[in-house]
C-alpha cells in the first residue's frame, strides 16, 4: 500500500514538473501573412484605385528599385493623387531608364513637357492665347450597367494633338470641377485625342477637331464611352 501511494506521489510530481517546464517554455506568436507588394499594387491598379496603389508601389521599389513597371505606375498614380513632385521623380526615372521608343518612354516625356509648359507660364497662369485658339467644353456623367450616370468630380481628363497634324505635340490636361463640368481654353485649332488616362483602358478615347475662333461642346457619358465608340481602335 506505501510503495502504491509512494508511486502516484512520484507520477504526480513528474506531471507538476512536466507541467512547469512546458509553461517556461516561450510561446511563439504566428505571423500574419507576407504582403506580396507587386500583386496587392497590380490588383490595386486593375481598379484604378490610386491611393491604395501607391503605398505597394513604393514599398515594391524599395525591395525592387530598377523594375519599369513599378515606377511607371507609381508615376502615374502620382497624377492622379496630384502629387506633382512625385510623378516629376517617377517620370523623369522612367525618361532615363526606359527605352526611347517605348511606350512608357514616351508617355513620360509628354506628360513632363506638359508640366515644364504649365510651370512656366507667368505667375502660374495659363499663356496668352494663340491667334484663333478655341476653347472645348462640356459634362462629364458616368454609371456602371444598370445605374443612372452621375457627374464626375474632379476627373482628370488629357486633350493631345495627333501625330502628322499641326497639333502634334500639344497637350492639355485638367480636372472637372465638382459639379462635372469641363473647359479646355486656349486650344490651338485641329485635331486632338480627348481621353481620361494616359495608360491603361480609358472611357473615353475619343477623336475632337477644333475649329479656330469658335467653342465647341462635347459631354463625356456612356454613350460614347470606349464600349460604344473607340475612335483609336487601331492605335493613334
Amino acid at each position: 500500500m506505501r510503495r502504491s501511494i509512494a508511486l502516484l506521489a512520484a507520477i504526480g510530481l513528474f506531471l507538476a514538473l512536466a507541467g512547469c517546464q512546458r509553461a517556461a517554455e516561450p510561446s511563439v506568436v504566428a505571423s500574419g501573412p507576407v504582403v506580396d507588394a507587386v500583386a496587392a499594387a497590380r490588383q490595386a491598379l486593375a481598379r484604378q484605385a490610386w491611393a491604395a496603389a501607391a503605398p505597394h508601389l513604393r514599398t515594391a521599389i524599395a525591395r525592387h528599385p530598377d523594375d519599369l513597371f513599378l515606377h511607371f505606375n507609381l508615376a502615374i498614380s502620382a497624377t492622379w493623387l496630384e502629387l506633382r513632385d512625385e510623378a516629376v521623380r517617377e517620370f523623369e526615372w522612367v525618361v532615363a531608364h526606359a527605352s526611347t521608343e517605348s511606350d512608357e518612354a514616351r508617355t513620360a516625356r509628354q506628360w513632363l513637357a506638359g508640366a515644364r509648359d504649365r510651370a512656366g507660364a507667368p505667375g502660374g497662369s495659363e499663356p496668352d492665347a494663340p491667334p484663333g485658339a478655341a476653347r472645348l467644353r462640356g459634362l462629364v456623367l458616368w454609371g456602371e450597367a444598370g445605374q443612372a450616370p452621375l457627374p464626375q468630380r474632379r476627373l482628370q481628363l488629357h486633350l493631345i494633338g495627333l501625330p502628322g497634324t499641326p497639333t502634334k505635340g500639344l497637350r492639355h490636361t485638367l480636372r472637372s470641377d465638382e459639379y462635372g463640368h469641363f473647359e479646355f481654353k486656349r486650344v490651338v485649332p485641329g485635331a486632338y485625342k480627348l481621353t481620361n488616362v494616359i495608360a491603361g483602358r480609358p472611357k473615353w478615347r475619343l477623336r475632337v477637331v477644333v475649329e479656330a475662333g469658335r467653342d465647341a461642346a462635347l459631354d463625356l457619358t456612356p454613350e460614347n464611352g470606349l464600349g460604344v465608340r473607340d475612335d483609336f481602335r487601331n492605335g493613334s
